[in-house]
């Protein structure tokens, strides 16, 4: 008798005991469910709703890649890679930009007393409006008295021009001829 008790209020222990756990962890299941379901109306999306953007997200990020392999361009991409040169004529720069773009030629005139425009071999600049601009030939002593600093974006040029106060006849005649 004494043991069929001690068995049958051992399983009426193990019952009780199991089924208030069960209650506890049920609640406690509750009260995260509850709580997250206030957090969504708090932030005001859903899951489901996050979940559709992302696969938004990620057809965009498909379709874009699937529109370059065939070989589409995206033009507004290419405007903000390379600025617009809006002046196309040739401008006076400061000293200290003469140079400074790695993909310009330097390049270094002569421009004597008789209003000759020449470069290192003294060849003459036949076209100065289209090469320097007439308008930079009056800019000696701007920045430096014997010395103006053009840049022309159309040829990708930047030019040196030196001020030299003899006259170009002059210089050619005292050149030796080389043959």
């Amino acid at each position: 008798m004494f043991i069929l008790g001690a068995v049958i209020g051992s399983v009426v222990t193990w019952k009780y005991t199991e089924q208030k756990y069960e209650q506890i962890a049920q609640d406690e299941i509750d009260s995260v469910k509850e709580i997250f379901s206030k957090r969504e109306a708090v932030d005001g999306t859903d899951l489901r709703m996050k979940a559709d953007n992302a696969k938004e997200k990620h057809n965009v990020i498909e379709y874009t890649a699937r529109l370059r392999e065939q070989g589409y361009i995206n033009y507004s991409e290419e405007v903000k890679q390379e600025p617009m040169i809006v002046d196309k004529t040739p401008y006076v720069i400061a000293p200290e930009e003469f140079g400074d773009l790695g993909d310009y030629e330097t390049i270094s005139l002569t421009y004597y007393a008789d209003q000759i425009l020449a470069d290192d071999n003294d060849q003459l600049v036949e076209d100065i409006q289209d090469v320097v601009g007439f308008e930079s030939l009056n800019s000696f002593g701007e920045y430096e008295d014997d010395s103006v600093f053009v840049r022309n974006d159309r040829l990708k040029c930047d030019y040196e021009i030196l001020l030299d106060k003899r006259k170009y006849s002059n210089v050619i005649r005292r050149k030796p001829v080389n043959d």
